[in-house]
């Protein structure tokens, strides 16, 4: 009984955990005092052995459960000491937020860019068929320009509703000129944003999937020269107004006359690198006036009624925008290169 009350008084006095582990050493350790006289019972009197065994046993339970309840009084006390240190006034742990694709930022900002002179914004499908997408703007089955567009073609063989050779992904966004224009009247002033796809090289400026944007007007009296104010109006305006741009002659099938603009490099200022392929200048636009015969296919009077159309790649925007020197960073995952912008 002296052992108990000894270990009991010691445990409940105990300061803290390690206190309590000499505790348990001191009486149950392997030279514990009630270890000890444990393995003395044997020395006892058979007749009292028995009795003086279940002494021992009732002593050693005693100790072991006042060790465990005051265990779990630490762990207790413990839990309530780490819940009183948060300081609930602190501000939280701020969130991490995501932010716009730099390619939507872009995208965002050339349509607000141009509906600030009147142009309206549209979108349409990019699973596009022949008829929209070259014959209804000038380019012929047997046309040259095919070549350069390297399509797309959807395997349309288990369709009874579509026709072999038919239906593809488009290879430019001016099919939506002709999906418009056919459900409406003149004038017009659209811009459409999209996606296209061409069996292309990838390098550091063309990939075979990409975003372009058109942008067409039609109206009486329209003329070359206000292609190239809004042109010059929206290179200016993107790139800023000391942009060093430039108009070349070019051929497009669905145009006449046609054009291609150039803006000196922004990733290389002009001195030649691998995305301006050494030139120091690179195409960001196309247009021209729209083909009088385009306008005759949907039924426009193209004696009374003019129109100019224009596109260039988005990415090629995005690219030049932030000065990279290859759009394949634009479709690369890592969050190193996304979070700069």
């Amino acid at each position: 009984m002296q052992i108990k009350n000894s270990a009991v008084s010691m445990i409940i006095d105990a300061q803290d955990q390690k206190e309590l582990e000499e505790i348990k050493l001191q009486f149950l350790g392997k030279s514990g005092k009630l270890t000890l006289t444990l393995k003395e019972i044997t020395k006892v009197p058979s007749e009292k052995r028995a009795a003086v065994g279940q002494l021992a046993n009732e002593v050693k339970r005693i100790v072991e459960e006042t060790l465990e309840e005051k265990v779990s009084a630490f762990k207790t006390q413990v839990s309530s000491q780490k819940k009183q240190s948060v300081d609930v006034t602190n501000p939280g742990i701020k969130p991490n937020v995501g932010h716009l694709h730099p390619m939507t930022q872009v995208l965002y900002e050339v349509v607000d860019i141009f509906k600030q002179i009147g142009f309206q914004a549209a979108d349409g499908p990019e699973i596009e068929t022949d008829h929209y997408n070259f014959e209804m703007l000038n380019i012929s089955k047997d046309h040259p320009a095919r070549d350069t567009q390297q399509t797309l073609y959807l395997d349309t063989r288990n369709n009874k509703n579509m026709n072999a050779g038919e239906t593809i992904l488009r290879t430019q966004t001016s099919n939506m000129q002709i999906r418009i224009m056919e459900k409406s009247s003149p004038p017009f002033r659209v811009i459409v944003p999209g996606k296209v796809f061409r069996y292309e090289q990838i390098d550091a400026s063309h990939g075979f999937e990409f975003w372009q944007f058109e942008g067409f007007m039609v109206d009486r009296n329209v003329r070359f020269t206000d292609l190239l104010g809004v042109l010059d109006y929206f290179v200016k305006k993107f790139f800023g107004k000391d942009t060093k741009v430039r108009f070349t002659s070019h051929n497009f099938p669905f145009t006449e006359p046609s054009l291609e603009g150039y803006i000196s490099c922004t990733a290389c200022k002009g001195k030649g690198c691998t995305f301006c392929k050494f030139s120091g200048w690179v195409e960001v636009l196309g247009g021209g006036m729209i083909h009088p015969k385009v306008l005759e296919n949907l039924k426009i009077d193209s004696k009374t009624y003019q129109g100019f159309a224009f596109g260039t790649g988005l990415s090629r925007l995005v690219t030049l925008r932030y000065q990279m020197d290859d759009l394949r960073l634009l479709t690369n995952p890592d969050m190193r290169i996304l979070e700069q912008f």
